[in-house]
């Protein structure tokens, strides 16, 4: 009898568990969906910014989480809205704007990640030559990617504005790995002339 009871007990709280497991996910599934649809329809309505014609004012300052612009490589069929920061929440609701590197119209290194189970999943299969696109109130830029390297966490060389990098992709590697990757995946592009 005492066997059966704790057999009961372990059960309904194995079941319990896993309610709330599913729970959880279904709730940050669809605070992720209503992030990215409210991103798409604010850079469906955002003024465009041209260059030539930008205020002579310093802009606004982006807070965490303010829409940016769409991410899209097309062979990949990867689309994702960018936010700005890259803390937990942002990146649950998108890839997001590493604060501190360029944005358009400014010219320089764009720095966006995402996580490696959720929205980059399929930078798994980037190559060189792939093609990338960045629309922003300020137009659509377009990016080659021009190599793909693997570092430790604690290299952030890749941030550093350098001839050719003009946008990097960052996230964490290897994909499959359960638990904090040991290593960063970092994809490099430069704008198309």
């Amino acid at each position: 009898m005492f066997k059966s009871r704790w057999q009961v007990w372990f059960g309904s709280a194995l079941i319990a568990a896993g309610a709330a497991a599913l729970g959880w996910s279904l709730w940050v599934r669809n605070e992720a969906a209503v992030a990215q649809k409210q991103a798409r329809e604010w850079l469906a309505r955002a003024p465009a910014i041209h260059p030539a014609a930008a205020p002579r004012t310093a802009p606004a300052p982006l807070r965490r989480g303010d829409a940016i612009g769409e991410l899209d490589i097309p062979r990949l069929h990867l689309s994702v809205m960018v936010l700005e920061g890259d803390d937990e929440r942002t990146l649950r609701s998108g890839a997001g704007h590493i604060p501190g590197t360029a944005l358009p119209p400014v010219r320089g290194n764009i720095g966006i990640a995402a996580h490696r189970d959720t929205w980059f999943r399929p930078l798994r299969f980037v190559k060189p030559n792939d093609r990338i696109a960045l629309k922003t109130p300020a137009g659509v830029s377009r990016f080659t990617v021009s190599d793909i390297e693997i570092v430790p966490p604690t290299d952030v060389q890749a941030l550093a504005p350098a001839p050719g990098r003009d946008l990097t992709l960052f996230t964490c590697y290897p994909f499959y790995y359960v638990g904090p990757a040991p290593q960063r995946f970092i994809v490099h592009a430069k704008a198309d002339s």
